[in-house]
């Protein structure tokens, strides 16, 4: 597989925030967003060749049994991928994904955190366009929407209703590279969430750590 890194954090979003976890960040994206804060693992050449022996010895060394693999898009290489998670039974495994590509590992994945690309999103090139979503496990599904300005909200409406998502399983997570943006927009975007019944989540590894690799 080509990775970008492998480092151990708490997760920093969605429902397990806060979990300590073993990130698996795989390099390669089929998308280019604008607001993307990992674009150094974009390309696919910008990763590392490891072995699944390679990823597994270092996966090991942490003390818990959470993974989260993240990208880039890791649904890129989930060939590869499916040969690690079959030496991983006993790992709890969330895999971080733009929604866009079909997924084939459902048995081996514990839960997705998707992020959809509408409009609003702005993958590049301009004037973006929004991103088709892949139909995913329900059960295993978790959504999450980066919100820039309050008017995304209005696009990220019209994405949920024409794609049917459960509205208990959507979080609404601001966008930001620093802890003094975040706070900003946090406080707008919580009494957004207030009035759509929604759930909000933080960046937690941007308020403690900042902008940074291996976070």
């Amino acid at each position: 597989m080509q990775v970008s890194e492998i480092f151990y954090s708490l997760q920093g979003e969605g429902i397990n925030v806060g979990i300590p976890s073993v990130f698996l960040r795989l390099a390669g994206c089929n998308l280019r967003c604008d607001w993307c804060d990992s674009k150094f693992a974009q390309d696919l050449k910008s990763g590392k060749q490891m072995t699944t022996d390679e990823i597994l010895k270092i996966i090991k060394k942490n003390p818990c049994k959470h993974i989260v693999i993240t990208g880039g898009e890791p649904l890129l290489q989930q060939s590869a991928l499916l040969e690690l998670l079959k030496l991983m039974p006993d790992y709890y495994e969330e895999l971080e994904t733009n929604g866009s590509l079909e997924p084939f590992i459902n048995k081996h994945i514990n839960q997705y955190n998707c992020s959809p690309k509408p409009a609003a999103g702005g993958p590049s090139p301009n004037p973006p366009q929004s991103v088709r979503l892949q139909k995913f496990p329900p059960e295993k599904t978790y959504y999450k929407f980066v919100i820039d300005k309050k008017s995304d909200i209005k696009e990220v409406q019209k994405f949920i209703a024409d794609n049917n998502i459960d509205r208990k399983k959507i979080f609404l997570m601001p966008q930001g590279v620093d802890k003094k943006e975040l706070e900003k927009k946090s406080k707008w975007l919580a009494e957004i969430c207030k009035k759509e019944n929604l759930r909000f989540s933080p960046r937690l590894h941007i308020i403690i750590w900042g902008n940074k690799k291996g976070v």
